[in-house]
C-alpha cells in the first residue's frame, strides 16, 4: 500500500479510512487465496495482513472513533492473535531442521522427536488458520469496510485545524520515543518481555511510515529498511527466547512420557533428555549472540541514525502545519500600472480550476520561454494559518483532474517588475479585476507609485482570494 499526497492533505479521520480501508481490502484478497492449491504464502500473507489492519485501527483509533465499533475491534484482535502460534512453529521448525547436521549424534533422536511434535504443532496452527481465522474473517471483513466507507463525523484534529500528514507525523514522532524507550530496557540477553516489547514497537513505527515509501513529500523508504532491520533482528531474539522456552516445555513431557513408559520404554525415554538439554542451550546461545549484535549495532548511533530518518520524514510531513507566515496581502487597484509592465519585467499566463471542496486545485502554468508547467495546490490550516502550496504534476494528471474543476475555473496574468521583488500583480481579464499582491507576507510595503491605482486594501475578504473569483459568474469590477 502507497499513499500519495492527497490522502496527506485529507482531514486525519478521511486519512485514516483510508489507510484502514486498503489495509481491510489486502486482508481479504488473503483470505480469498487461503486453501487455494500452490498458493503457500496465502495463510502468511493473511497473518500480516490481520496485524497491519489491527495495527492501523490501533493507531488512529481517536481518529476513527466512532466509526469501527469496539466489538469489531475485539474481533480483530482475536483473529490476528490466533495466527500467532503457527507462525512460530513454522519458525520454530525452520530453526530445529538447520541444526540437524551440526548437533552430535546422540542428540539426533531428541531433535526428530522435537521437530515432530513442532510440526504437529504447525499443522494444528494452520489447520486453525484456514478452517477458523480465515472463514470469520471473511464475514467480519464487510461489515468493517461498510463502516470504513460510511465514516462519520470527522473527528476534529488537534487545535481545530490539521491534516492526516501531519498527524500521521505526530502519531510517528510519539512513536519513534516509544521505541526508543522500549529498546533502552533490554539490557541483558534474559530481558525477554523488554525485548519482546522493543520488537512490537518497532514494528509498529516500521507500519505507520511504510505507506508513505516513494512518497513523492515524504519518502519513507530508507526509514523503512533501517526499522525492518532492527524488528527482523528483534525478531530472531524472539525466535530464540520462544525456541528455548519450547525446549523447556518439552522436556517436561519428554519426563512426564517416561515416568509413564514400561522399563525398557523408561530407558528408550531417558535418552531424550541429553538432546533437548543440548538444543535448549544452542538457543540460550542464539539469544545472546544476538543480543550482542543488538548492542553493537542499534545502541547509540545505530539507533540514533534510524530515527534520524523517521524525523526527517516526520519534518516533512509537518512543515505545512509547522508554518505560521503573515497572510498575503491583496490590494484592489482601478487598473494595471504602467509600471507593473515594466520592460523588463516577467509575465505569465495560468488557468487554475477547485474542486468542489475549494480547498484543492489544479492548474497550468505558460511562462516567457519555459513552455507549460502543471501544478496542484492546496490550501492548509485557517484563518491566519491558513496558506498555500503548490506542487508540480504531470500533464496526465492535471488533464485526469481538471473536468471535475467546470464552473470553478480562472484565468490569471501575473506580471513581476523588475525592481519591485515583494510585489507581484494579477489581472484577471475575464473578471476585469486587478490586485497587487505582495510575496513577502502582509507587512510588506507598497510601492509609491501603486497610490494612484489604489481602490482599497481588500486583505482577507474571502470575496477576492482566487477561489472566490473562480466562483464568479458575473462581470463587472469588485
Amino acid at each position: 500500500m502507497r499513499l500519495d499526497t492527497g490522502t496527506l492533505d485529507r482531514t486525519p479521520g478521511e486519512g485514516a479510512r483510508v489507510v484502514a480501508l486498503a489495509l481491510c481490502a489486502i486482508a481479504e484478497e488473503a483470505t480469498r487465496r487461503v486453501g487455494k492449491k500452490g498458493d503457500e504464502e496465502a495463510l502468511h500473507d493473511l497473518r500480516v495482513a490481520l496485524r497491519r489492519l489491527r495495527s492501523a485501527l490501533r493507531a488512529w483509533g481517536p481518529a476513527l472513533a466512532g466509526v469501527v465499533r469496539d466489538e469489531d475491534r475485539r474481533r480483530l484482535g482475536r483473529l490476528s492473535r490466533a495466527t500467532g502460534p503457527a507462525r512460530d512453529a513454522e519458525v520454530l521448525l525452520r530453526w530445529l531442521e538447520g541444526l540437524r547436521d551440526g548437533v552430535p549424534a546422540a542428540w539426533r533422536g531428541a531433535l526428530e522427536w522435537l521437530a515432530s511434535r513442532v510440526e504437529a504443532a504447525r499443522q494444528d496452527g494452520y489447520a486453525a488458520v484456514e478452517q477458523e481465522v480465515a472463514p470469520r474473517f471473511a464475514e467480519l471483513a464487510p461489515a468493517l469496510a461498510r463502516q470504513l466507507a460510511a465514516g462519520g463525523e470527522p473527528a476534529p484534529a488537534p487545535g481545530g485545524a490539521g491534516s492526516f500528514g501531519a498527524a500521521l507525523a505526530g502519531l510517528a514522532r510519539a512513536q519513534a520515543r516509544t521505541l526508543k524507550e522500549a529498546l533502552a530496557a533490554v539490557t541483558v540477553p534474559a530481558d525477554v518481555a523488554e525485548a519482546h516489547r522493543a520488537r512490537i514497537e518497532a514494528k509498529r513505527l516500521r507500519y505507520l511510515v511504510e505507506p508513505l515509501r516513494g512518497n513523492a513529500r515524504a519518502d519513507a523508504g530508507p526509514a523503512v529498511k533501517s526499522l525492518k532491520a532492527l524488528q527482523d533482528l528483534l525478531g530472531a531474539m524472539h525466535d530464540a527466547h520462544r525456541a528455548e522456552a519450547e525446549v523447556g516445555a518439552a522436556l517436561v513431557v519428554a519426563a512426564a512420557e517416561r515416568a509413564l513408559a514400561r522399563r525398557g520404554e523408561a530407558e528408550e525415554a531417558a535418552e531424550l533428555r541429553p538432546g533437548l538439554l543440548g538444543v535448549q542451550g544452542l538457543a540460550r546461545e542464539r539469544a545472546a549472540a544476538l543480543f550482542r549484535e543488538l548492542e553493537e549495532r542499534w545502541r547509540g548511533p545505530g539507533l540514533a541514525g534510524a530515527l534520524d530518518q523517521v524525523f526527517e520524514v516526520v519534518a516533512a510531513l509537518e512543515w505545512r502545519d509547522a508554518e505560521e507566515a503573515e497572510p498575503e496581502r491583496r490590494l484592489l487597484l482601478g487598473a494595471l500600472p504602467p509600471e507593473a509592465e515594466g520592460r523588463d519585467g516577467e509575465r505569465e499566463e495560468s488557468e487554475q480550476g477547485w474542486l468542489a471542496d475549494g480547498r484543492e486545485s489544479y492548474g497550468v502554468v505558460r511562462g516567457p520561454g519555459d513552455g507549460e508547467r502543471w501544478f496542484r495546490s492546496t490550501v492548509q490550516g485557517r484563518g491566519a494559518r491558513r496558506f498555500e502550496v503548490v506542487e508540480e504534476i504531470s500533464r496526465g494528471e492535471f488533464e485526469a483532474y481538471w473536468p471535475l474543476t467546470e464552473g470553478r475555473r480562472l484565468r490569471k496574468r501575473r506580471h513581476r517588475p523588475a525592481g519591485e521583488a515583494g510585489w507581484c500583480f494579477d489581472e484577471f481579464p475575464e473578471r476585469k479585476v486587478v490586485l497587487a499582491v505582495s510575496v513577502e507576507g502582509g507587512g510588506a510595503v507598497p510601492p509609491p507609485w501603486l497610490e494612484p491605482h489604489l481602490v482599497r486594501d481588500v486583505t482577507g475578504e474571502r470575496g477576492y482570494a482566487d477561489e472566490a473569483l473562480a466562483r464568479r459568474t458575473v462581470k463587472g469590477r469588485g
